[in-house]
C-alpha cells in the first residue's frame, strides 16, 4: 500500500514588511499579550494530554483527556463519553476521529471517521487519514490541538485568541470604496460597538469580518490564520445575528430552537442532546421561563432578539457578530440586550455589535466609529469618544463626521493603526460552501417545521379551511340544477331536411367550471405568494450555515402544494355535491383532479413570485394580476382557440390546461364535423384529458426550476 501523506507544516504568513518604522508585516505578533480579567487565573498556551481537568470552558465546551496515554494505544476522539478523548462540543461528531500512535518506524496517523464538520490538519480538511508531523495543528469543531510527536496537546482555547482586522478595503463596481483601510484588534472576552452615520459601511465591515462577503483587499486574522484562506476550518467559530429575527414568530421558543438545532448540529446528535443544547443556551440568555412562549406574540422585542442570539449560540461560536440587535427597541430593552451581550463576552467570547444606539455604549470595552466612506474615525474606550472629537454629545459627533475636512484633522488613536502601505492580498474566490446534512434529513426537518408553522398560524390555518368553503359556496349560486352534467340538459330537435340532432345547454356547467378555475388559481397563489419573501432573513442565515436552497424550496412545495391540492378536491366536492355529475360521476372525479392539479401548480408559481419580489408589499398586486391573467387566458370566459398569438400565449398559462382538462372530463367541447373552430385541446376523451394534465405537469416542473433559481439568487442578494 502507498504510504500516507505527511501533514503539511502549519502555514506561515509571508507578508511584506510595512514601511512604517517599528511595525513588521505580521504586526499582531508584536502587540502585547491580552490581559486577563481581574481574578482570572493565568493559563498555559498549550496543555499536555491528561493535564486539563474536566469541566466547562467559558463558552460552553469541556474536554476530558485520559490521565495517561499508554504507549502504542489507539485513541478514539469524539463527543460521546466512551471515547478516549471526549470533546463536549456541539460541532464534534459522536465518533469524530481516531489517532494511531507512532511506532519506532512510522509517524502517528490521524483518521477522520466521516465527521460532519470535518477534521482540519494545518488548515486543510482531512479526507481519510494523514501522518502527523511534529507541530501539526489539528482542529475538531471549536477545539484546537497540536501534535508534539507523542501526544495531542490542547491549544489555548478559542476564547483566549484575539481577532485582527488588517487593512480591510471593499471596492465595488465603478471603483467605489465602501470601506477603506480598516485595521483594529478585538481583544479576548471583549464587547466592541461599531457606530457611525448611515452609509459609513458598518454592514459592509460586518460582512468582511465574518467572511460572508470577503474584503477586496486586506485580511482578517483569527487564531493566527487568515480567515479568508482558512474559511472552511474557521467558519464554525463565527456566529452572526442579522438585524431581522431569524426564527418563525408563529413557533414557540422551544420549537424554534429545536428545529434550528436539528439543522445546524451534526446528524448523529440525538433528540435528548437537542433538548439539552436548547436548554443550555436558553439558560445562558435567561430564556428558560420563556421556552413555551410564542415568539411573535408572547415575547418582548428584547426577548425576541435574545432568541435570535440563542439560535447562533447553539453551535457555541467563540466569535459573535450582531447587526443592529437593538433596532426598534425602547431604551430599557436596548440596555437589556447590551447587558446580555456584555455577559456573553465575559463568558469567553469576542463580541462585536453594529448599532445606531449610543445609550448603552458604556458596557462595551471599545467603540469603533466609522465615518462616511468607510474609514475609521475613532477606535478606543467608550468614555473617550466625545473627548476625542471635542463634542459634548453623539449627535454633534455625527454632524462632525459629515464634514471630512473637520474630522480628518483629528488623529486616529494608535490602536487602530494605518496599514495603507502594507502589501495586501486580493480575494476573488467565492466563499466555500459549508457542510450540508443529507437531503432527506434537511427535507424531513423543514417539512416538519413548515407543518408546525402552518398549524400554529391561526390566520393561515383559517384561510386553508375557510377559503374552499367560501369558494365552494359561491359556486352554488350558479342558477340551475344540472351541476357539471351535460346529459341532463340535452334537447332533441329536427332540422328542415328531417335530420334529428341533439343540442346541449352548456351554460350552467361552464359557469360552474369558471368558478372552480378561479378558486384553484386564487387558493394556490394566495397560499404561497407571501411565503418566501416573508421569511427571507431566516432562509439567508440558514443558507449561510449549510441549508440547501433546493431542499428549502422543495419543502415549501411539498407542504403548501399538498394543502392546495386538498383544497382543490374540497372546493370541487362542495361545488358538485348533490348535483348530477359529469359522465355519471367519473367525469366529476376527473374534474376534481384537474382543479387540484391546477391549484398545486399555482402554488409553485406563487412561490417563484415570492422569491422574485423584494418586499411583502409587492405581493398583493402580483396576486391580483396573476389571478386575473389566469382567468383571461383560461379560455373559460371567451373563445381562445383560433385566435393567433393569443392562443399561443395562453399555452403558457396553467389555467388554460387546467380548464382544458376539466372541459375534456366533462365533454364540454364537442367536435363539429366540417369545421376546425372547436377548442381542440379541450375535446372530450381520455387522450385529451391525459395530454392536458401532462402539459400542466410540464408547466409545473418549469415553474419549479425557475423558482429554485430565484431562491438561489435571493440567498446571496443584498435585499
Amino acid at each position: 500500500a502507498a504510504p500516507l501523506p505527511a501533514s503539511r507544516p502549519v502555514p506561515q504568513f509571508q507578508a511584506q514588511p510595512r514601511q512604517e518604522p517599528g511595525l513588521g508585516g505580521d504586526f499582531w505578533k508584536d502587540l502585547p499579550p491580552p490581559q486577563l480579567p481581574a481574578g482570572a487565573a493565568p493559563q498555559d498556551a498549550w496543555r499536555p494530554a491528561g493535564a486539563l481537568p474536566p469541566g466547562q470552558l467559558p463558552h460552553g465546551h469541556s474536554i476530558v483527556l485520559p490521565q495517561q496515554v499508554q504507549a502504542g494505544r489507539t485513541l478514539s476522539i469524539g463527543r460521546e463519553h466512551t471515547n478516549d478523548i471526549v470533546l463536549d462540543d456541539p460541532l464534534v461528531s459522536r465518533r469524530h476521529a481516531r489517532l494511531d500512535p507512532p511506532t519506532a518506524t512510522t509517524l502517528a496517523v490521524l483518521h477522520d471517521l466521516g465527521s460532519f464538520n470535518g477534521t482540519f490538519v494545518n488548515g486543510h480538511r482531512l479526507e481519510g487519514a494523514i501522518q502527523l508531523a511534529v507541530g501539526s495543528e489539528v482542529i475538531f469543531g471549536n477545539q484546537t490541538f497540536r501534535w508534539d510527536g507523542h501526544q495531542l496537546v490542547a491549544s489555548a482555547t478559542a476564547h483566549e485568541f484575539t481577532l485582527y482586522a488588517d487593512g480591510l478595503t471593499q471596492v465595488v463596481a465603478g471603483g467605489k470604496r465602501l470601506i477603506e483601510n480598516i485595521s483594529f484588534q478585538l481583544k479576548p472576552r471583549s464587547l466592541t460597538a461599531v457606530i457611525g452615520p448611515s452609509g459609513a459601511g458598518k454592514s459592509t465591515l460586518l460582512g468582511a469580518l465574518t467572511g460572508l462577503k470577503p474584503a477586496s483587499h486586506g485580511r482578517v486574522i483569527w487564531q493566527g490564520h487568515d480567515l479568508y484562506q482558512h474559511y472552511a476550518q474557521l467558519r464554525f467559530q463565527i456566529g452572526l445575528v442579522p438585524q431581522q429575527d431569524i426564527l418563525h414568530p408563529q413557533l414557540r421558543v422551544r420549537q424554534g430552537l429545536r428545529f434550528a438545532a436539528q439543522l445546524r448540529l451534526p446528524p448523529d446528535t440525538t433528540a435528548q442532546e437537542w433538548d439539552a443544547r436548547v436548554h443550555h443556551v436558553a439558560s445562558q440568555l435567561q430564556l428558560v421561563q420563556r421556552l413555551d412562549n410564542r415568539i411573535g406574540t408572547q415575547l418582548s422585542g428584547g426577548q425576541r432578539k435574545r432568541v435570535s442570539i440563542a439560535t447562533e449560540l447553539l453551535t457555541a461560536p467563540p466569535l459573535l457578530f450582531l447587526d443592529e440587535p437593538t433596532s426598534g427597541l425602547d431604551p430599557g430593552l436596548d440596555l437589556e440586550v447590551m447587558r446580555q451581550l456584555r455577559s456573553l463576552a465575559d463568558d469567553g467570547r469576542v463580541v462585536m455589535v453594529v448599532t445606531h444606539s449610543v445609550l448603552a455604549l458604556d458596557v462595551c470595552d471599545d467603540v469603533l466609529v466609522l465615518a462616511p466612506g468607510g474609514r475609521i474615525a475613532y477606535f478606543g474606550p467608550p468614555d473617550g469618544v466625545l473627548a476625542h472629537f471635542g463634542r459634548s454629545n453623539y449627535p454633534e459627533v455625527f454632524d462632525l463626521l459629515d464634514d471630512p475636512d473637520l474630522w480628518q484633522r483629528i488623529p486616529v488613536p494608535q490602536h487602530a493603526v494605518d496599514t495603507s502601505s502594507m502589501a495586501r492580498q486580493s480575494y476573488a474566490a467565492a466563499v466555500p460552501a459549508p457542510p450540508r446534512q443529507s437531503v432527506t434529513r434537511q427535507l424531513s426537518t423543514l417539512v416538519k417545521r413548515n407543518l408546525a408553522v402552518v398549524l400554529a398560524d391561526r390566520l393561515l390555518l383559517g384561510m386553508l379551511l375557510l377559503l374552499p368553503l367560501i369558494l365552494g359556496g359561491l359556486s352554488r349560486l350558479v342558477p340551475g340544477s344540472n351541476g357539471l352534467s351535460l346529459d341532463e340538459s340535452r334537447t332533441r330537435r329536427t332540422l328542415p331536411d328531417g335530420t334529428v340532432v341533439d343540442s346541449f345547454a352548456t351554460g350552467e356547467a361552464s359557469q360552474r367550471l369558471i368558478v372552480l378555475i378561479v378558486a384553484a388559481c386564487l387558493m394556490g397563489t394566495a397560499l404561497a405568494i407571501r411565503e418566501l419573501v416573508g421569511e427571507r432573513p431566516i432562509f439567508k442565515r440558514e443558507y449561510a450555515v449549510g441549508l440547501s436552497p433546493g431542499v428549502y424550496f422543495t419543502s415549501k412545495v411539498v407542504v403548501l402544494g399538498t394543502a392546495a391540492f386538498l383544497q382543490g378536491l374540497v372546493v370541487t366536492f362542495l361545488a358538485t355535491v348533490g348535483l348530477p355529475g359529469a359522465d355519471g360521476g367519473l367525469g366529476t372525479l376527473r374534474v376534481a383532479i384537474a382543479i387540484a392539479a391546477l391549484a398545486f401548480t399555482m402554488v409553485v408559481i406563487g412561490l417563484a413570485l415570492s422569491a422574485l419580489v423584494t418586499s411583502s408589499e409587492q405581493t398583493m398586486p402580483a396576486l391580483v394580476g396573476l389571478v386575473m391573467l389566469q382567468l383571461v387566458l383560461s379560455g373559460a370566459l371567451f373563445e381562445i382557440a383560433g385566435r393567433p398569438v393569443l392562443e399561443q400565449i395562453a399555452w403558457l398559462s396553467p389555467s388554460r390546461w387546467g380548464y382544458a382538462a376539466s372541459a375534456s372530463a366533462m365533454d364540454l367541447v364537442r367536435e363539429t364535423e366540417g369545421t376546425d373552430e372547436e377548442d381542440w385541446i379541450a375535446l372530450g376523451g381520455a387522450g385529451h384529458y391525459v395530454m392536458d394534465l401532462g402539459v400542466l405537469g410540464v408547466l409545473c416542473l418549469v415553474s419549479f426550476v425557475v423558482g429554485l433559481l430565484l431562491v438561489r439568487r435571493s440567498a446571496t442578494s443584498e435585499d
